[in-house]
């Protein structure tokens, strides 16, 4: 059970007063469903984004990932997105794009929430 952003005792980052880290987010995120490609150390495989912000993306994918790592997420509408694999929970991964959030925003446009 998480209290004051601990578990058993122990700080867990993304817990702030019990609360997911979701709710404080620096990006607004959008829904979309879009078919991707994630090109990784281990190859590329195919995936969906469904969850896109000018900071990142959440993809559903089945195929190996190592967190920390740098990929790129290929998007048949915009192209390659360098990124880094944040998190990953079953088959859903969480990406932050490392590329400046203006290129995003440019890239992107009118996908992205104001």
């Amino acid at each position: 059970m998480a209290i004051n952003g601990k578990i058993n005792g122990t700080k867990v980052p993304g817990l702030v007063n019990g609360a997911e880290a979701a709710e404080h987010r620096v990006h607004r995120r959008k829904s979309v469903m879009w078919a991707a490609r994630l090109e990784t150390e281990h190859g590329a495989c195919e995936c969906s984004a469904f969850d896109v912000s000018a900071g990142g993306a959440k993809l559903r994918l089945h195929g190996p990932v190592t967190l920390n790592s740098p990929v790129r997420l290929v998007l048949e509408r915009y192209g390659p997105i360098p990124a880094v694999a944040i998190w990953r929970r079953g088959a859903t991964l969480g990406l932050r794009f490392t590329a400046p959030e203006a290129w995003i925003r440019e890239l992107l446009g009118s996908a992205l929430p104001i």
